[in-house]
């Protein structure tokens, strides 16, 4: 019964995808190509800590390929690929691609077919799902298929929807569903009417069309947000150790000395120490930068008092017989503790509030649902401060796993 609704929605979203793939970027261009290459090289290398040598002479498997924008570049950074995807439309794609850029010495074989029926006796250094997994009925049977072919001190790359990350685009599909019934087309209309912001972003930041950005996020039939306390538990069945994610789930503040547990040990212990992420990426919005500047004037007077107060104590450079003043050592340092103080009160007090206002946001949003009156429910939702806007959560979750020998 299992399998016949895993088919089922398999079918259904390759309908959805047939009509507008969700994946088509246009790298044929040089300067979208430039600027593509560069942020793939900074995902992997600069936020998830993957050296390209590592990629160099490796055998890599990509589990739902889409049209292999993604696969040019691990191409290029010397992996042998082992491709699969059920789209014919989007592997015949991938042909062109690596015909296009001289890469089809690296394309060792594609595969169009479910990623549920891939099987192969051929173990793997690099098993990859980019966006794939929470688009399945069961993505816990296909991430058991992968690792299953990943071989022991190889690594696991996946991009999947967190339950919290993508809660926000989620509620997309819930008022979409509730104001259409499922009806295509009016989700299509619908969508373009309320959530313009979201689309506009994704399209101006991502390079895909308005079209494409609608049918993966809102008609797609199947979205199912993974949590991540279950994800984690996976890894520990196939022996996979926490090695790397973007935005880091590693909670702000975890600091251990080098003899005690590793945040992966500990991760491994007990999942929960990611919750504190977790909500974070719940009300996600705005760049770090952006968040900043909320209490960044506090973090100037914090910064300063410290600088003062090392130069003056010369703690900073301590050489003996220096003459030693107690009492402004006890000043200098209560400032800066004051400041500190102030700064953490500051930035703690500003992510109480948006979570506050989240939750009134989200009532509002019942509230006006429940009237069923389009314009009403878009000026409501253009008001909004916080849900809906900017990221709408974490478009995209990225960890790695290293499987242990």
């Amino acid at each position: 019964m299992k399998k016949n609704k895993t088919q089922i929605i398999e079918k259904k979203v390759l309908k959805n995808y047939l009509t507008h793939s969700p994946s088509k970027l246009g790298i044929e261009n040089l300067s979208f190509r430039k600027k593509y290459f560069k942020n793939r090289e900074r995902l992997f290398f600069d936020c998830l800590k993957l050296p390209k040598k590592m990629f160099h002479k490796t055998d890599l498997l990509d589990f739902g390929c889409g049209t292999g924008e993604h696969d040019v570049c691990y191409a290029k950074w010397g992996a042998n690929l082992t491709l699969i995807d059920m789209n014919s439309v989007s592997t015949s794609q991938v042909k062109k691609y690596f015909k296009f850029f001289k890469l089809d010495k690296n394309l060792k074989k594609i595969i169009t077919n479910s990623i549920f029926k891939f099987k192969s006796k051929k173990k793997f250094d690099i098993v990859i799902s980019d966006g794939v997994l929470h688009h399945t009925e069961d993505p816990k049977r296909a991430f058991d298929i992968m690792l299953s072919h990943l071989k022991p001190g190889g690594y696991c790359i996946l991009e999947v929807a967190f339950d919290t990350s993508h809660f926000q685009r989620s509620l997309h599909r819930f008022i979409l569903d509730y104001l259409t019934n499922g009806d295509l087309k009016k989700i299509e209309i619908y969508a373009s009417k309320l959530f313009f912001e979201t689309i506009n972003r994704a399209h101006r930041f991502g390079g895909r069309s308005k079209k494409q950005i609608i049918y993966d996020f809102y008609t797609n039939p199947k979205h199912k947000g993974i949590n991540l306390s279950d994800l984690l538990s996976w890894f520990k069945k196939h022996n996979l150790k926490h090695y790397s994610s973007y935005p880091s789930i590693e909670p702000e503040g975890f600091i251990n000395n080098l003899n005690a547990e590793t945040f992966a040990e500990g991760l491994n212990k007990n999942k929960l120490i990611s919750l504190f992420q977790s909500i974070h990426f719940l009300v996600a919005s705005q760049d770090y930068s952006k968040n900043f500047k909320n209490y960044l004037s506090e973090a100037k007077k914090t910064s300063s008092s410290w600088e003062t107060f090392l130069k003056k104590t010369k703690l900073d450079d301590y050489e003996f017989k220096n003459k030693v003043n107690l009492n402004l050592t006890t000043e200098l340092f209560n400032q800066f503790t004051k400041n500190s103080l102030n700064l953490l009160q500051k930035r703690n007090n500003h992510f109480e509030t948006k979570i506050k206002k989240f939750n009134e946001e989200f009532l509002q949003l019942i509230r006006a649902l429940k009237t069923k009156n389009l314009g009403l429910i878009r000026n409501k939702i253009l008001k909004f401060s916080y849900l809906f806007k900017g990221y709408n959560g974490v478009p995209s979750n990225y960890i790695v796993g290293y499987k242990e020998k």
